[in-house]
C-alpha cells in the first residue's frame, strides 16, 4: 500500500495501479494458484514480470502505447526460455518440491522446442518500437541481431543438455539487458 501511494504521489495513478496489479498477479495468480498447478505457470505468470516496463512507461509518459505493450511482450515472451533453461538445470529440485515446471512434466526436449517458439515471438515483438516510431534504424538493426541470436541459440543442439541450458540462460540475460540498453540510447542515434 505504501509503495502504491508513493508511486502515485511521485509519478501518477496509472503507474501506481499497474505496479499494484503486477504485485497482485505475482502473489495471487502466479505464486498461490499457478506455480504448483500447471507446467505453464511461467507462461501465464510471466505477465506479472512483464508489467514493470508498463509501469516505467506510464510513470515517464502518463499513458500507455504500442511501444509500451511491445516491451511488455518482450518480457512476457522472453520469460519462458529464460526460466525453462534454468529449470532444466535444477529440475530435480522442482520435482522434489512438486512444482510442475515444463522440463519436469514434459521433458527437456519439449521445453527446448517451446523455448524456441517463445524466443522467436520475443524477437518479432522486439522490433515493434521501430515501427511505432519510438526507435530508429540502429535500434532496429540491433534488435534484429539480438533476436536472431536468441532464436538461434535455442535451436542449437537440442540434445546437448546442460550445455544448451547454460548457453540459453546466459544469452537470455545478455539479450534483455542489451535490448533495453539499446532502446535507452536509441534517441541518440538515427
Amino acid at each position: 500500500v505504501l509503495a502504491f501511494a508513493v508511486l502515485w504521489a511521485w509519478a501518477n495513478l496509472l503507474a501506481a495501479s499497474l505496479a499494484l496489479a503486477g504485485a497482485l498477479i505475482y502473489v495471487f495468480v502466479y505464486t498461490v494458484w499457478l506455480k504448483r498447478s500447471t507446467p505453464h505457470n511461467i507462461v501465464i505468470g510471466g505477465a506479472a514480470g512483464a508489467i514493470p516496463p508498463l509501469v516505467g512507461w506510464a510513470a515517464a509518459t502518463g499513458s500507455l502505447d504500442a511501444t509500451a505493450f511491445a516491451f511488455f511482450g518482450v518480457i512476457f515472451f522472453w520469460t519462458p526460455p529464460h526460466f525453462w533453461s534454468l529449470a532444466q538445470v535444477i529440475k530435480s529440485d522442482y520435482a522434489r518440491a512438486r512444482i510442475p515446471m515444463l522440463p519436469v512434466v514434459s521433458g527437456e526436449r519439449s521445453a527446448k522446442r517451446q523455448s524456441a517458439v517463445y524466443a522467436l515471438a520475443t524477437a518479432i515483438v522486439s522490433v515493434v518500437p521501430f515501427f511505432t516510431g519510438s526507435a530508429g534504424t540502429v535500434y532496429l538493426a540491433g534488435a534484429a541481431v539480438l533476436g536472431c541470436g536468441l532464436f538461434g541459440i535455442t535451436l542449437l543442439d537440442l540434445t546437448s543438455g546442460r550445455r544448451w541450458t547454460r548457453r540459453v540462460f546466459a544469452y537470455s540475460i545478455v539479450y534483455v539487458a542489451a535490448l533495453f540498453g539499446l532502446f535507452a540510447v536509441s534517441p541518440f542515434f538515427p
